[in-house]
């Protein structure tokens, strides 16, 4: 492995350790940051500031996330990594009252890393496993439902 690889593999690691809570390392997120995702309402968002809150909103839903990078290749300015993410629902999820359950949910990402930061984050997984496994598909999604419906009558009164 080269150095330039070895480099941008701890970018991508020092990325994810932001991404969990080190402030720290800022550094290595570009400002400009493009991330696509199909968890961000959108798919996407276009600068960190934007991003830490989508992460910020995630922690308080899942206080116990965790992002790992399982395996991690890197050639040049391009990196791609086998991501886990796991964490126990304990707060409220766009709009869902939390489940008490956890997800285990594997995916991809490739960072366009430039000049020591990642610039672009494409992250790949199945959005509905996290919904399957947080009961919120037919037929377990019967089971929320009077904690949903009783919810919308809180809000909309």
């Amino acid at each position: 492995m080269s150095d330039t690889n070895s480099h941008t593999e701890q970018v991508v690691r020092d990325f994810v350790a932001w991404e969990n809570g080190d402030s720290s390392k800022v550094d290595v997120v570009s400002e400009s940051l493009d991330v696509y995702n199909p968890g961000l309402d959108g798919g996407e968002v276009h600068d960190r500031e934007s991003y830490a809150a989508y992460l910020q909103a995630g922690r308080r839903a899942f206080p116990d996330i965790q992002i790992a990078t399982e395996e991690i290749v890197a050639d040049g300015d391009i990196v791609m990594a086998e991501v886990r993410i796991t964490g126990t629902h304990e707060g409220e999820f766009k709009g869902l009252p939390p489940t008490g359950r956890s997800v285990d949910i594997k995916g991809m990402g490739k960072f366009v890393i430039i000049d020591g930061t990642v610039e672009e984050c494409y992250l790949y997984y199945d959005s509905n496993e996290m919904a399957s496994q947080l009961g919120l598909t037919f037929p377990e999604i019967l089971g929320q439902l009077p904690k949903l419906a009783w919810r919308k009558l809180k809000t909309s009164g």
